[in-house]
């Protein structure tokens, strides 16, 4: 599971999760910039928590979008150091049991990271969920500096 899911999960729900998503499915392709009722639902949901709240929840997103960040950075590190592993583990001599072995080991590690890499990069809509989320949470937040009602 992607850390956008796992987050909007764990902050909304799974039944509102699902129901945000759904939406996102059916309703905000590509095309569509911004979408009012999105927002909307996210904002009703979020503006009956105090400050405090919000604050914690703008931490764990901020928290989640350095996570997805730093997986895209490792990724190509981890490249690498499979390839210079496959290398390695060819020039070794070793029987043809433990060279297969260490092989597979290492691709099953590295099919493992890239299935991290391509499972938080492609998921339109939990990044569609995430890019409003976070604009509700500065709204609320922004609002309640200025001393607004919500």
């Amino acid at each position: 599971m992607n850390i956008f899911k796992k987050l909007l999960r764990s902050e909304f729900g799974e039944k509102r999760y699902n129901g945000l998503a759904n939406y996102v499915n059916m309703n905000c392709g590509p095309e569509v910039k911004e979408s009012k009722e999105l927002f909307e639902e996210i904002y009703e949901y979020c503006s009956g928590f105090d400050s405090e709240k919000i604050i914690g929840m703008q931490v764990r997103l901020n928290e989640v979008v350095y996570n997805a960040f730093q997986v895209g950075k490792t990724y190509s590190l981890a490249f690498i150091i499979y390839l210079v592993a496959w290398f390695w583990l060819m020039g070794m001599r070793l029987q043809t049991e433990l060279l297969l072995g260490g092989i597979a080991a290492i691709t099953v590690c590295f099919g493992l990271k890239t299935y991290q890499f391509f499972s938080n990069r492609c998921e339109y809509v939990d990044a569609r969920i995430i890019e409003t989320y976070r604009a509700v949470l500065e709204r609320i937040l922004v609002c309640r500096a200025r001393g607004q009602h919500d």
